[in-house]
């Protein structure tokens, strides 16, 4: 019997960076405090007190330090769980961006290097 080892590899066509960036989200009206664990270009995964459920909308503010203007996208949350850490129990999900703003590429850029 052998066994045959795979190299592993992101099969996303992008891939997400890590980023740990403090953000707020609105979810029907009302604003909730979330950190981004990981950011690309067509989504992330967020981290939160609240979870919305699957399929629904959000708006997600990103306040720069130095930058002017809020980073604002909105986006679709495609999966969720709930998770116990140091700081209680947490929703972790993933939404897609519908519109991605030109200043995301350059968040990326820096949370990369």
């Amino acid at each position: 019997m052998s066994i045959q080892t795979r190299v592993s590899q992101d099969r996303r066509n992008t891939s997400r960076v890590m980023a740990r960036v403090d953000c707020h989200f609105s979810f029907e009206g009302n604003r909730h405090p979330a950190t981004i664990i990981d950011l690309s270009l067509k989504g992330a995964f967020l981290s939160s007190s609240f979870m919305p459920p699957n399929g629904s909308n959000i708006v997600v503010e990103i306040r720069q330090p130095g930058i002017k203007n809020d980073l604002v996208f909105d986006g679709t949350v495609t999966r969720g769980t709930w998770v116990t850490s140091d700081h209680g129990k947490r929703g972790r999900f993933g939404i897609r961006f519908g519109n991605a703003p030109i200043g995301l590429l350059a968040l990326i850029s820096k949370l990369h290097f």
